[in-house]
């Protein structure tokens, strides 16, 4: 996710967002569909973002 725009609702497995992800396989969990990321991993991916925003600030 590091080359693209942080999407805390992504992927699960891979952080992709649904409209874009279709079938993908990434090592781990291999050939995936997109699966509803936790909330932990969204409240993860909201504090990322934020820090990320402030840094270019």
């Amino acid at each position: 996710m590091a080359d693209r725009e942080i999407t805390p609702s992504g992927c699960r497995h891979c952080g992709i967002p649904q409209i874009e992800h279709m079938g993908r396989w990434k090592p781990g969990p291999g050939w995936h569909v997109w699966a509803a990321p936790t909330n932990r991993q969204v409240l993860a991916r909201m504090t990322m973002r934020r820090a990320f925003r402030l840094e270019s600030k």
